[in-house]
């Protein structure tokens, strides 16, 4: 028998990568061969994703800061052969990063236009951005005055396009901007529909993940409106501008990127389809699954590829809600919680490798008996 596993990471206890691994020994030993896909959505683990299912690449690590515009050094992946980078957002904009009592007013984006600006100097004509995991809600401002543009209030001010700026834009201007920006092509690996300002804007769904009171929401949405509507002479409602903070919004916008989901992006470099089609069965999970899972995250689309090739798919998981009949009709067998034991969250996640390596080998023993 041969598997194929992609598993998402389990967010504080084990990478894609690590999970895969863990599995696939599991399988080995009941004589079960597997390949092995690493798997992320655009946030954090994207670079090692493409990394791993791709051969020529290298990390990267380069000077530069987080969103207090600290100090730092980060990393992104590089392929020379086709002038590729890949850069997460949360490797130098990370929520991560958010310091207590700090709101999105006094971070923004700076660092990981640091890291696109090294990355063309490099020699990079193609970027893929991964958007997931960020911790700002700046509208992309802080990249592009990494990248050369330049924001100045009505008194002619510069302005470090903190969150707290966004009000006081009155110009723009694109006279510093880098040469060689127009030579390169830009991607943004995002899941995220949300657009830049209204109800379902950057400043309503994702200010208060990052520290803005919900209080704020009004004052910040209206701060995004008037820097939307000073940078462009528009206010649109562009589906994914609102990702990242308002990061979806600047690379469409000024720097022409394309929106791709992050998930199909890993996919169709691994030609996971084409895999399926080649195993007995397929094998996904993360640390959660629920309803939230039917709106596109990895474990379902693995299954419903799995599904689309007629074959079984077994979700490994620490926790699961929702209907075992909901999953089923998405194509997953069977899905197997890893836990199995009381314990705490901390604990469970302290132990999921061990306990994610015992169901993996449980599953083993069933398939092996039942083939």
């Amino acid at each position: 028998m041969k598997a194929l596993i992609a598993i998402d990471s389990f967010k504080n206890s084990m990478t894609s990568i690590q999970a895969n691994q863990l599995v696939a020994k599991a399988l080995a030993k009941h004589g079960i061969s597997a390949k092995q896909v690493a798997i992320a959505d655009g946030g954090e683990g994207t670079v090692a994703a493409f990394l791993a299912n791709q051969p020529g690449g290298e990390r990267v690590t380069v000077s530069t800061v987080d969103i207090y515009q600290r100090p730092i050094q980060a990393n992104y992946g590089y392929f020379a052969a086709k002038k590729l980078a890949v850069i997460e957002v949360a490797a130098a904009s990370g929520i991560q990063f958010i310091s207590d009592g700090q709101t999105p007013a006094a971070a923004n984006t700076y660092g990981t236009g640091l890291l696109i600006k090294a990355a063309i100097e490099h020699g990079a004509r193609q970027i893929i951005i991964g958007l997931g995991g960020s911790g700002t809600v700046d509208g992309g401002a802080g990249i592009l005055r990494a990248l050369g543009y330049r924001f100045y209030d009505d008194q002619n001010q510069a302005l470090a396009m903190v969150g707290a700026d966004l009000g006081h834009v009155a110009r723009v201007d694109t006279t510093a901007v880098l040469p060689n920006l127009a030579e390169v092509t830009f991607i943004n690996a995002s899941d995220v529909t949300n657009p830049l300002t209204g109800d379902e804007g950057a400043a309503a769904i994702f200010g208060p993940q990052k520290g803005l009171a919900q209080a704020d929401v009004p004052a910040y949405d209206q701060a995004m409106q008037h820097y939307m509507t000073v940078t462009t002479g528009q206010v649109s409602a562009h589906v994914g501008d609102g990702a990242a903070g308002g990061i979806g919004f600047a690379l469409r916008y000024f720097l022409n990127a394309q929106v791709k989901s992050g998930f199909k992006l890993i996919a169709e470099l691994s030609q996971l389809a084409a895999s399926v089609e080649q195993v007995d069965f397929a094998i996904s999970g993360e640390g959660q699954v629920d309803d939230q899972s039917f709106m596109g995250k990895v474990p379902i689309q693995i299954s419903e590829l799995a599904q689309a090739a007629h074959k079984n798919c077994y979700l490994l998981v620490g926790n699961q809600k929702g209907d075992n009949q909901a999953f089923a009709a998405h194509g997953v067998t069977a899905v197997l919680p890893i836990v199995d034991h009381v314990s705490t969250l901390a604990e469970a996640m302290q132990q999921g490798p061990a306990n994610l390596a015992k169901m993996a080998d449980r599953l083993a023993r069933i398939l092996v008996a039942n083939h």
